[in-house]
């Protein structure tokens, strides 16, 4: 339970960070030299702030919840994910209200993951399924790989899934690409090795497979990776306030519907890993 509450609770306290940083520079800025009146762009500042404020408590709330004994943990957990959830179909039912399209408001894509993983966390405090972990650990073995693999075409010289090199470049890198924007096959093949020994140690963590490596090497790997996954899944929200040249490129909208989302499995799936 305890790796569950950790990452539910990092989830929260980036989405603060998240929300108040680049969020309060894309949004909540424009709003405020807008023609609306005072009172109205006051209100919903004081309003932004507070939502911020809220992650935060949220996110102290989780890491409070591993002092307490049951059922306290499990009820602050409950409590966490109805309130993500609750946040996550908010912005589905307005996307769909207002634009028919549920990635015009994407936010729902953060607050998923951390509901189920507050859920997960109260699922498994009376004691973890032992298949929990293994099929958490395969499943993100399988992904990693894919996507290593995905990585060794494109440094062999395939453009797959587009339609040319020019094509790859808008789609996985953003900007104002052009055929010679891609990173080099050497880093790219990198990446893929990277991605490739995640894999590995995510099997390990599990116990999958069997590992030379002390359980608390383990443990800090598993936590890095869920801190990188965790970060590159949350900043495709909000990069586009630091990389302006995205906007409306095909990147920035698969960033935010493909990237960021998976990025986030991977995340959660390794912190099931470590419920082994």
């Amino acid at each position: 339970m305890s790796a569950l509450l950790v990452v539910a609770a990092a989830l929260s306290f980036l989405t603060a960070a998240a929300h108040a940083l680049p969020g309060g520079r894309e949004i909540l800025r424009p709003a405020l030299v807008s023609p609306l009146g005072a009172v109205v762009r006051g209100t919903l500042e004081s309003a932004w702030h507070l939502l911020t404020w809220n992650f935060v408590v949220l996110g102290g709330a989780l890491l409070g919840a591993l002092w307490l004994p049951e059922p306290g943990a499990t009820v602050v957990a409950l409590i966490v994910a109805a309130t993500a959830a609750g946040y996550a179909l908010v912005f589905l039912a307005v996307g769909l209200w207002r634009f028919g399209d549920v990635w015009q408001l994407p936010q729902w894509v953060l607050f998923v993951p951390m509901s189920g993983t507050a859920v997960a966390a109260a699922w498994v405090s009376s004691g973890t399924p032992p298949w929990l972990a293994a099929a958490a650990a395969i499943t993100d073995g399988v992904l990693l790989v894919g996507i290593a693999v995905l990585h060794l075409m494109w440094a062999a010289g395939s453009t797959f899934p587009a339609a040319d090199r020019g094509a790859l470049a808008a789609a996985v890198i953003g900007g104002v690409p052009g055929p010679d924007s891609m990173p080099g096959r050497l880093a790219t093949v990198a990446v893929a090795i990277g991605l490739v020994g995640a894999a590995w140690w995510t099997l390990m963590l599990a116990g999958v497979l069997a590992s030379p490596l002390p359980a608390t090497w383990l443990h800090a790997g598993g936590l890095a990776m869920i801190a990188i996954f965790g970060l590159r899944g949350l900043g495709g929200f909000v990069e586009v306030a630091f990389r302006p040249s995205i906007r409306g490129t095909p990147y920035m909208s698969l960033s935010r519907s493909l990237y960021s989302p998976l990025a986030l499995m991977l995340a959660t799936l390794v912190a099931c890993a470590m419920l082994a």
